[in-house]
This record gives structure tokens, C-alpha cells and sequence, in this order.
């Protein structure tokens, strides 16, 4: 007979995920205490849960880091299980009380969680809140063996970066790419090439990641929002987001296919 695993538990408080002396993540309740909140998350084959713990609960003396440094240095897998707990709890601490009749939301119902859905329902007007996901677009744009960086005013690394923003209202991807481009450093770009996409919960974006190559225009930068931008040349890069990001992924990818030597970048491409 197949012996069952035990649940898996991420520890989850303010944003910060609970490790040990060695910085991995704990995944025991040993010493926890008992007033927390267990969420699950979806995985097919595994039990797993994000548990809530409030500001000043017992948590028998395990270390809290910031998840931005645990995506630097967990794998592939424990970055997106540590992400999706994360969401999970700004999810659930930003809606306590229903925003439309006022009443306390309390915690997912049973027969929601045995179903593994993830919504908050209110027991009196029977609204429901599901954990929310704010589309957004990231860009390399490209011409020949240089690509477009920029600092943004509100980064605190003074890294040099891709372009980015929220898609809008009844807008699809490529037109926020277009429209993002152009109001951040006033040029147009032509050729997109869909690239891959990347959760990122700060507190609950998907990132959806693309190539595109120069077309017209003068650089204008969007003041409030950029602080420098420039053409590099794959060769002499600036500082660059650290690897783990979707934005380091977008300019690797373009530096390695200049140096194979490919006329075009990998991937189907589309003129919009």
C-alpha cells in the first residue's frame, strides 16, 4: 500500500516567507501556533498549503525574508510555490470585510477549499472574491545589435531594465506593448514576438514578456517615470536585472541570438 505524503506548508507573514538558519523555506508547523490560516495551493500532485500567520503569532523562532530575495536563490519550483502563497495572503488580508455590504468575509468556506477553489464568499449578500491578477506587458525593444534599457525613477537598484506596464481596459498585449513604449520613450516599434510570461506577485502581476524591433522616432522619456534610457550594445551592457527575472530572460535571449548570429529572434512573429 502507497503511504500518503504529508501536506507541505509554506509559512507565510507579512510578504515574507519563514526559513531556516540556512535560508530554505520551512515546511513543518513544529512550534506554530494554532490561530493561522491554511490555504491551499494549486498543485496536481502534492498537498500543499500557504499558512497566514498574523503580525505578533507564535512562530516558534524561525526566520522571515523577503520573498524578492528568496526568488533570487530558491529553484524554479519553490519560487513559484513561495509566490502563489504570497498572493495568497495579500489576497486574503486586503479582503477581511465584503466591499459591498460591509460584513466580515471570515475564511474560505469548507466545501470551497475540499473543491481546492480559492474564493472568499460573504454570508450575507453572497458576493464573491476570487485572488485577483493584473495583466501587464514587459518589452525588449531591439534595433540590429542593440537594445533599448532604461532606469526607472522608482527603482531603488539603479539597474538598467525593460520597459513594462498594465495593460488597460479593453486593451490586448500588443496594443499595451505599442502604447507603453511610445508614452515611455516616445518611439514606435514594429515585429512583436510573444517571448513568455512570468508571475510576478508584487502584490499580483502576470507578466507577459515580448521582443520587438525599433521602427521610428526620436527618444522622449516620460519624466515621472524614466530616469535614463539608452540604445547598449549586446557587447557592453549595463547593470541588468539578476537572472530569475522575466526581464533578464528577455535580455539574455536577444544577447544569445546575436551572438548565433539569427537574423530574426526565435519565435512567431506578428506585425500589429
Amino acid at each position: 500500500m502507497m503511504q500518503q505524503s504529508l501536506p507541505k506548508y509554506w509559512l507565510i507573514k507579512n510578504g515574507a516567507i519563514g526559513v531556516d538558519r540556512n535560508g530554505q523555506p520551512v515546511h513543518s508547523l513544529a512550534g506554530i501556533a494554532d490561530d493561522l490560516v491554511r490555504l491551499p495551493l494549486t498543485v496536481c500532485d502534492t498537498e500543499e498549503y500557504a499558512v497566514v500567520l498574523e503580525e505578533h503569532a507564535k512562530d516558534g523562532g524561525i526566520f522571515w525574508r523577503p520573498l524578492r530575495d528568496c526568488l533570487l536563490e530558491f529553484d524554479e519550483a519553490d519560487s513559484l510555490r513561495a509566490s502563489q502563497a504570497v498572493q495568497l495572503e495579500f489576497w486574503f488580508n486586503s479582503h477581511r470585510f465584503c466591499s459591498r455590504c460591509g460584513e466580515s468575509l471570515g475564511l474560505p468556506q469548507l466545501d470551497d477549499l475540499e473543491r481546492r477553489e480559492m474564493v472568499l464568499r460573504c454570508g450575507s449578500c453572497q458576493s464573491s472574491y476570487y485572488p485577483r491578477i493584473s495583466p501587464c506587458i514587459i518589452v525588449l525593444v531591439t534595433n540590429r545589435q542593440a537594445c533599448l534599457l532604461a532606469k526607472h525613477k522608482r527603482s531603488k537598484s539603479g539597474v538598467y531594465t525593460t520597459l513594462a506596464g498594465f495593460l488597460e481596459a479593453g486593451e490586448t498585449p500588443e496594443q499595451a506593448v505599442h502604447r507603453e513604449v511610445y508614452e515611455e520613450v516616445g518611439i514606435q516599434v514594429r515585429n512583436l514576438t510573444y517571448h513568455s510570461s512570468q508571475s510576478w506577485p508584487f502584490p499580483g502581476q502576470l507578466m507577459l514578456g515580448y521582443w520587438a524591433e525599433f521602427a521610428a522616432g526620436e527618444l522622449r522619456l516620460q519624466e515621472d517615470e524614466i530616469a535614463d534610457a539608452g540604445w547598449f550594445d549586446v557587447g557592453q551592457l549595463p547593470d541588468v536585472p539578476p537572472k530569475g527575472t522575466i526581464a533578464r530572460r528577455l535580455i539574455d535571449g536577444f544577447v544569445e541570438s546575436c551572438k548565433l548570429g539569427a537574423s530574426k529572434n526565435e519565435g512567431k512573429s506578428c506585425d500589429v
